[in-house]
């Protein structure tokens, strides 16, 4: 069976059709589903919208108050019966019938994650939160050393097994799509990516706006070093520690050929950069113990 969550927070406007066209979706695929929304304490209509829909396939759940992205999927992934799970959400952005696509790829390559990376020609992403996307991108394809397409599309599916070993690590706010594909990642799970379309959103957006977009963009950045460091953290501690280490190296060569003496500042990044190389390597040790023991 196939389990669809929905987390939604004051989607009044695209709730019903998401839903819809997710069950038309697919029925039309033929494959046993489920859907499940989880209301996030929203304060508009959107209950109502929700209590109005009388659809077989559909489960609602309510939360009391907005605990956050991250908190919904997690309810919904302990509520749900299927061996594989996905993810979309309400706000209408991403192309839902894409979903047989999707669990087409994960069934003949035997993935363990499938995610709809937002890379076609066209995808319409809020010029605002492009240089954001792009930082993100960058920061985690450099830790994690490889080209992500897209660390954190909304649209993705992944087998139970992988998303229940790593919900405790999950954040209950905006970070579990980052969180799952750098996991996966870091620790060799099988992950394809298909191009998707991105559409104008429904509504407004409560992630990007204001002061919300600046604390999620400083807070995706945070996720991604606490992972990395987390699961691959050798690869996190090298790059600072092969800076000190060269520019320490250079001045103390340059002193020594100036001045004839060895320059302290230069000795002192010298054996900070060791320093900080040898704790990567004791945690990489650690970690790797860990994942054996696991």
């Amino acid at each position: 069976m196939f389990s669809l969550i929905i987390p939604v927070f004051n989607e009044e406007t695209a709730i019903e059709q998401t839903v819809r066209t997710a069950c038309e979706t697919l029925r039309d695929a033929g494959e046993a589903f489920e859907i499940l929304v989880v209301d996030d304490g929203s304060t508009d209509g959107t209950a109502a919208v929700l209590a109005a829909m009388n659809i077989p396939e559909v489960t609602v759940y309510a939360h009391a108050r907005n605990t956050g992205y991250g908190a919904s999927i997690k309810t919904g992934i302990r509520r749900s019966q299927g061996d594989i799970l996905g993810i979309v959400d309400a706000d209408g952005t991403y192309p839902i019938r894409q979903f047989p696509v999707l669990l087409r790829i994960m069934h003949e390559r035997t993935a363990d994650m499938v995610v709809g990376a937002r890379t076609n020609k066209g995808v319409q992403i809020p010029l605002v939160r492009r240089p954001a996307k792009w930082i993100v991108n960058m920061l985690a394809n450099m830790l994690t050393g490889m080209r992500i397409p897209d660390v954190n599309s909304g649209m993705r599916i992944f087998t139970r097994e992988f998303v229940v070993r790593f919900l405790h690590i999950c954040p209950q706010k905006f970070s579990f799509t980052i969180t799952t594909t750098l996991a996966a990642l870091t620790n060799d799970y099988l992950v394809e990516f298909v191009p998707i379309d991105y559409l104008k959103r429904q509504g407004k957006s409560t992630l990007s706006s204001g002061m919300n977009g600046i604390k999620n963009f400083i807070g995706f950045l945070g996720l991604i070093i606490r992972i990395t460091t987390y699961f691959r953290p050798l690869r996190f501690f090298l790059i600072p520690s092969v800076f000190l280490i060269v520019f320490g190296a250079a001045v103390v060569a340059y002193t020594l050929w100036t001045e004839q003496n060895v320059s302290d500042s230069g000795m002192l990044m010298l054996l900070t950069g060791f320093q900080i190389g040898l704790f990567g390597m004791l945690a990489e040790v650690v970690v790797r113990y860990r994942s054996t023991e696991q």
